[in-house]
């Protein structure tokens, strides 16, 4: 039902699209400057902007660089429920400090020009083709270069954690963190941009955002979310990714939240069964034909997730040991050996490596 009302959306739009010349470039901006129906302001004045737009977003820094004469600013920015489009254009160099953006993500994508943007400690220069994604728990600091124009969507943090948790079935503890660059080649990327730009195009249209909230409003946002956390790379992507085999018996269901609740507990497979309501035998067939291993096997699986994401969102200075221990291992060898066979690396390597720090 999803993929058929997203389906029908670029559909529509293609369909009205199809007698304008330059069709690729105007389902990209359908107005001359896209959400133009949803000006919040356009002025030269350095403080107004600033101030106007730290109200959307956050306060920052703004600092226009030599060309300052030709500062030109305009924000258009359409609300949604849970996150916002928006479209910015500075029209000189900009200098622009935020820190960290503490309650929301901001995913960029550079319409035109470009950008040098650091999040963490990864910087990125963003281009039409490599978009970025500011982490709310990392520090940011951005230049923006002359003719850089970009879309914006702004994510509430709560509402992507909750979102995650939802897909994956258990509860997330830590903050999720995101690859800062975006690259938008990957397919699974191209897929979610267009599914962004639809969305652009029907807040353009007034179909959605703003002041009228589509009856699918929420699933719009749902889709856009939940699409961005299934392409781009982050400390849970390995988790996001992985086959998730449709379970219809109400006793897997309790023994894998049994399981999850549990994953630091050196728990037994009759306390597993026990949790579900079921014999061991029982419980060993179900798990075996519904996700070809035994219940102990899906475990450890869960428990090196669960130490793959700690190893991606803990500080460098983290004991692997601690890590271990956390994600309910014992034995550091083993861990260590069941680690590297699943990921490809040591955990002391995904600590020391820390892409999206």
């Amino acid at each position: 039902m999803r993929n058929k009302v997203w389906l029908a959306i670029v559909l529509a739009l293609r369909l009205k699209l199809l007698r304008l010349p330059g069709m690729e470039r105007a389902f990209l901006r359908i107005s001359a400057d896209p959400l133009g129906g949803h000006r919040l302001l356009h002025s030269t004045d350095v403080e107004l902007v600033r101030a106007t737009v730290a109200e959307q977003f956050c306060d920052h820094d703004l600092i226009p660089g030599p060309a300052h004469d030709s500062f030109n600013a305009c924000h258009n920015h359409a609300q949604g429920q849970s996150l916002s489009l928006n479209y910015i254009r500075y029209g000189c160099d900009v200098t622009i400090n935020p820190g960290e953006l503490t309650d929301f993500y901001l995913v960029q994508i550079p319409l035109s020009g470009g950008a040098r943007v650091r999040n963490g400690r990864k910087t990125v220069e963003a281009s039409q083709r490599v978009g970025t994604v500011l982490n709310p728990t990392r520090e940011t600091q951005m230049i923006w270069y002359e003719g850089c124009e970009k879309l914006l969507l702004q994510i509430d943090a709560t509402a992507l954690h909750q979102t995650a948790e939802r897909i994956l079935g258990q509860s997330i503890l830590h903050p999720i963190v995101f690859d800062p660059e975006v690259r938008l080649n990957a397919p699974r990327l191209q897929n979610w941009e267009r599914k962004f730009r639809a969305a652009v195009a029907v807040a353009d249209q007034n179909g959605a955002f703003g002041g009228r909230q589509h009856k699918h409003q929420a699933l719009f946002e749902e889709e856009l979310i939940a699409g961005f956390l299934m392409a781009q790379p982050s400390t849970i992507h390995h988790m996001m990714t992985q086959a998730q085999p449709h379970v219809s018996s109400p006793q897997i269901n309790r023994a894998r939240s049994y399981m999850l609740e549990h994953l630091a507990d050196p728990i037994t497979v009759a306390q597993i069964a026990a949790a579900a309501g079921c014999s061991i035998r029982s419980l060993q067939l179900s798990f075996q034909q519904s996700f070809g291993c035994t219940p102990i096997g899906f475990l450890q699986r869960q428990r090196l997730n669960h130490a793959h994401m700690l190893a991606q969102s803990v500080t460098r200075e983290t004991l692997v040991s601690s890590i271990a221990y956390e994600a309910g291992f014992f034995h550091l060898g083993r861990f260590s050996i069941a680690y590297r066979e699943a990921f490809g690396c040591s955990p002391r390597d995904t600590l020391l490596q820390k892409r999206f720090s």
